[in-house]
């Protein structure tokens, strides 16, 4: 690898790294695209139509918009964090492994950088340093609830970004998950999610993942297995004041009986993330070709007005940004997709991908599974729009698997 492609290397697994933030309000940085511009770069048919169809969107509704960048940022997001999976699974074994080696780097220095801001022993004179590149960084706990981010802009981010280190770092060891070694590095990932990251994100990560390591006919079995552990835990966690959030929000669930009506705790708890991909869904049902790139803003609020949501109403737009709300961007690719785009944009989507995401050796590994189950989780539930890690992770993991046709040269 090039110097240049090395260090491109290492900002890809870092999308929150933001070369002066404070004049770019996005917070993640096209480190993904820039990778990808080069000449081995195959796209496939179905991609190739896709990415035309999102192309024309932007243009056709280019008149609605005060300002050009407002398409242009929106198209971007979602090329910067697609493209890069048909490089990836086509890259040569020399490549394959140098950004493993690189990952492995990434991987070790985010753990050690949360465990710092856990422990309150980050330097503060170096914080404003730090803040150059991801706005939001902070020497210590975020506090509320919430732990640290580590080289991202929030314990959410961190704790999606470190279900996928933590997999494909399973996956490149070749580690059994249900050795010593497994089990105890499981154990290591949940203790990092409750009391060093606490996201409440994290908690269903690990949930997804330990059922991805479960065969069919022991889902039940171990489903009411970690279930009762998980209620011990939130029981006895989550009555102390200091509780991770990921747990006191489990706990209030049952406390304030709001299991017999859950969607207005959705809803506080969840913030735009619930009701933003809920009504993107419906309404990329009743406008085939969406709002057009871009026309998120507009759309969003048609769409929760559709399903009988006052973004108003909600805590968390009533407080952060009053009646000045803009709308909000779905946080789920696919969500994403079907308020811009509509159902055929999320349908071109799935023809472009659909073909890598059956292929059944995937499946057939352990590793390579809980990665296509967080992909899947992501893209189509709970995710960022813009972040090419589901995309870059499931690549690798494809790529692990499955060679291509032809090595490509260096």
């Amino acid at each position: 690898m090039t110097r240049i492609r090395r260090i491109l290397g290492f900002l890809i697994y870092l999308p929150n790294i933001m070369p002066f933030s404070a004049l770019f309000s996005a917070e993640i940085f096209p480190w993904a695209f820039v990778y990808t511009l080069r000449k081995d770069t195959r796209l496939t048919l179905n991609y190739g139509i896709f990415l035309g169809y999102i192309i024309i969107s932007s243009m056709v509704f280019l008149g609605s918009f005060s300002n050009i960048l407002i398409p242009a940022r929106a198209l971007f997001a979602l090329i910067n964090a697609s493209m890069i999976f048909f490089l990836l699974i086509n890259i040569s074994k020399k490549e394959y492994s140098a950004l493993t080696n690189i990952f492995h780097i990434v991987f070790a220095a985010n753990i050690v950088l949360c465990v710092i801001q856990f422990l309150g022993i980050f330097p503060p004179f170096l914080e404003p340093v730090f803040r150059i590149f991801i706005e939001r960084f902070t020497h210590e706990i975020y506090g509320g609830g919430r732990g640290v981010a580590g080289l991202f802009a929030e314990p959410s981010y961190a704790s999606m970004a470190f279900h996928y280190y933590f997999a494909f770092f399973m996956l490149s060891k070749k580690i059994n998950p249900k050795s010593i070694i497994g089990i105890s590095a499981i154990c290591g990932i949940i203790f990092f999610d409750l009391f060093i990251i606490r996201s409440v994100t994290g908690v269903i990560m690990i949930i997804l993942y330990l059922a991805s390591l479960q065969k069919i006919r022991d889902l039940l079995k171990t489903g009411v297995i970690s279930i009762v552990l998980l209620i011990a835990v939130v029981y006895n966690v989550g009555q102390s004041p200091n509780a991770p959030r990921s747990i006191e929000t489990a706990y209030d669930f049952f406390k304030y009986g709001a299991y017999q009506d859950p969607v207005p705790w959705l809803l506080e708890q969840s913030g735009f993330r619930f009701v933003s991909v809920w009504a993107s869904y419906k309404y990329g049902f009743t406008h085939p070709f969406g709002s057009g790139v871009g026309g998120w803003g507009a759309a969003s609020i048609q769409a929760m007005d559709d399903i009988g949501v006052k973004a108003s109403a909600m805590s968390f737009f009533a407080s952060a940004m009053g009646s000045e709300y803009q709308g909000v961007r779905p946080t789920s690719f696919a969500a994403g997709l079907m308020l811009e785009t509509g159902i055929v944009g999320l349908l071109l989507f799935i023809f472009s991908f659909y073909s890598f995401i059956l292929k059944r050796e995937l499946y057939a590994d352990i590793h390579s599974r809980s990665i296509v189950i967080f992909f899947l989780f992501n893209i189509f539930a709970l995710g960022s729009i813009g972040d090419p890690l589901p995309f870059i992770f499931f690549a690798l993991a494809y790529r692990s698997i499955i060679e291509p046709d032809s090595e490509v040269n260096e």
